[in-house]
């Protein structure tokens, strides 16, 4: 397999902990980084074919198609090789794919969206999880079931630009007033935060992620955004530069490339689970228990759905965006369809 993590680059974040047993779950997956450098055979992809990606967070089952890519060798085969990055912050993603400072990144359809309506150079070039996965979380012993129960609550967001509009556009719909609901940002503490009652509330966590972990230790109710009111979206989508798409030969066939990889590796963890178990283990070591591990893969995967890898739709990206500026999320309406393009995405062999 042909994949670099390589923290260094950045300060990492996390779901849950970090410490030095990721460093060695990186080198028992064969992966570079820690501030080591791995010497290079000649037979060493060139620099013409590195690709760097950061992450939405450190990986874990979300990531579940990424990295059963590497773990079966799909990126060799299409000649690249790909340099992963974990994030210093939730919000990088659309500043450094437009700045130039990584080649693309992992992010989301709503802050995608954003980012677009900023004028920043950043398009989705495929969904990487298609459908919603932000959730309100609360204990059951807070007694918060619906948006209805926020009212002088305190909710825990993990920083991205669309959550504080989310939630107050779920506490509206609700009939509770915004203004009375505090939303620090506590950024990868979600589950402790929850955990330890610092919080009422989370909003950023993943029903096939924090919600799976958290019910292991405690009751706790696992609120879907979209069953809150809010429309169906891609929860991960993989953002490219759309200039250097146009103007640069080389990277728009990396793209290209790396989807084919990706695409390789959604169909890889669909047919065998144990793969895409076996996939996580190590870059997840020290992060999630294995049991914990298995039974997140096996829910993200079942999210993945049965249709072509990665396809958007442009209407629905329209009509969110729609929803996103007659809710608050963006200051100015905006063709949501400009934000995400299927042209990288490998053919349909269903066609």
């Amino acid at each position: 397999m042909t994949a670099v993590h390589n923290p260094t680059l950045s300060t990492p974040i996390s779901r849950r902990r970090l410490g030095g047993l990721f460093c060695g779950a990186l080198a028992a997956a064969g992966l570079a980084g820690c501030g080591r450098t791995e010497a290079r055979s000649a037979s060493s992809p060139s620099a013409s074919s590195k690709l760097s990606l950061l992450l939405d967070w450190n990986p874990n089952p979300d990531h579940v198609t990424l990295y059963t890519a590497v773990h079966t060798g799909a990126f060799t085969k299409e000649g690249i090789e790909v340099g992963i990055q974990n994030p210093a912050n939730t919000a990088d993603a659309a500043k450094q794919v437009s700045l130039g400072q990584v080649d693309l990144a992992v992010s989301y359809e709503p802050d995608t969206l954003i980012a677009v309506g900023q004028g920043l150079d950043v398009i989705s070039v495929a969904a990487l999880i298609p459908v919603s996965l932000t959730s309100l979380i609360a204990k059951k012993s807070r007694g918060i079931t619906s948006g209805a129960q926020l009212k002088g609550r305190m909710v825990g967001l993990s920083g991205l630009a669309s959550q504080r509009p989310s939630v107050e556009y779920i506490a509206r719909r609700s009939g509770v007033d915004p203004a009375t609901i505090t939303m620090p940002n506590i950024q990868q503490s979600l589950s402790q935060a929850l955990l330890t009652d610092k919080v009422d509330a989370i909003y950023g966590g993943f029903r096939n992620i924090e919600g799976i972990e958290l019910a292991e230790k405690v009751p706790v109710d696992v609120m879907p955004a979209t069953e809150l009111g809010l429309p169906d979206y891609a929860e991960l989508v993989i953002i490219a530069s759309r200039r250097r798409l146009a103007q640069e030969k080389g990277y728009a066939e990396k793209v290209r490339a790396f989807l084919r990889g990706l695409a390789a590796g959604q169909s890889a963890a669909q047919k065998d689970h144990s793969t895409a178990v076996e996939a996580m283990t190590a870059p997840t070591r020290g992060s999630y228990q294995p049991q914990m591990v298995a039974k997140m893969v096996d829910a993200t995967v079942g999210l993945l759905g049965t249709g072509p890898f990665g396809v958007q739709k442009p209407a629905d990206w329209a009509a969110f965006a729609t929803w996103m500026h007659r809710n608050g999320l963006l200051d100015k309406a905006l063709d949501g369809a400009s934000g995400t393009t299927n042209d990288y995405l490998p053919p349909d062999p269903a066609r």
